[in-house]
């Protein structure tokens, strides 16, 4: 049998032919608009760049003035060296973050603080560490008013401050929660030296024996003693009421003409004081006990 040939059909929904000039046109226009974009794109960022030059070498926004406040042991060149300004011109190419952290690495400098007055001035606050006492521990170093080593005494230099002996690393309080008690009593006799009832007691102290058991053993300048100094025993606290006791027992002696101040005292225990006198004429022992 032979087969019958398909008739192929012709499609009456062919759609019409596309505008080819139409697609070309909205192609040059999509190009054109790119190209725009990235033309201003990069005009803007070049204004900017010119803009950036302009301002930071621009003579109406150099630095004019520094100012400085704060200085007691540190000059200001010194701390306008330490903040990175000795070649500064421009006002805002000044790093303020930058320039304080540079500031807070000196360690003599406890807190910084750097502003700007547009158009021509900086201002640098300082606060600078209070050196409270010597620590000896083995190397020696300086203690602030607030118990915190801040730096290692340099060969030659002379802190005119008491040199606390007897204590170790872990007495600071830094592998602890906080300072040991005999390091706290070393606080309480040396941060308040701005109280007048024990600011001259303070004011002689040469050095501070601090031992865990026996408390504060305070050596205290005296150039009528033969070895320079007198010994006062206050154990760990009520450093006050001791420190009255002893001006008492003091200006008895002074006025006692047998005797000549004292050696040492031993002021631990209020109720039982024991004194031992310098320059005694009697050659009784010269222990006296209060």
């Amino acid at each position: 049998m032979f087969r019958r040939k398909k008739r192929i059909r012709q499609n009456t929904y062919k759609g019409r032919p596309k505008n080819r000039h139409r697609t070309l046109w909205s192609g040059t226009l999509r190009s054109t608009r790119i190209v725009l974009a990235l033309t201003a794109f990069g005009l803007f960022n070049l204004m900017l760049i010119f803009g950036h030059d302009w301002i930071t070498q621009t003579d109406r926004l150099g630095i004019r003035t520094i100012t400085i406040t704060g200085c007691e042991r540190l000059t200001p060149a010194i701390v306008k060296h330490q903040a990175g300004l000795a070649e500064a011109r421009n006002i805002l190419t000044v790093n303020l973050t930058t320039a304080r952290k540079r500031l807070l690495a000196h360690p003599w400098i406890a807190e910084a603080q750097v502003t700007r007055d547009i158009p021509d001035r900086l201002r640098i606050r300082i606060r600078e560490q209070t050196s409270l006492a010597v620590l000896d521990l083995g190397r020696r170093f300086l203690m602030n008013d607030e118990g915190a080593v801040f730096k290692e005494v340099a060969p030659g230099e002379t802190p005119d401050v008491p040199v606390v002996s007897g204590l170790i690393y872990t007495d600071l309080g830094i592998d602890a929660e906080a300072p040991t008690p005999v390091m706290r009593s070393v606080l309480q006799l040396l941060k308040p030296r701005q109280r007048s009832n024990r600011l001259d007691l303070v004011d002689r102290i040469r050095e501070i024996h601090a031992d865990p058991a026996l408390g504060l053993t305070i050596f205290i300048a005296d150039d009528r003693q033969s070895q320079g100094y007198r010994t006062v025993m206050l154990g760990f606290d009520a450093f006050d009421e001791k420190y009255a006791t002893l001006q008492t027992i003091d200006a008895y002696l002074k006025k006692n003409p047998r005797y000549d101040g004292f050696q040492s005292i031993d002021l631990n225990n209020r109720h039982r004081i024991v004194v031992n006198p310098a320059g005694t004429i009697a050659t009784e022992d010269a222990r006296k006990e209060v």
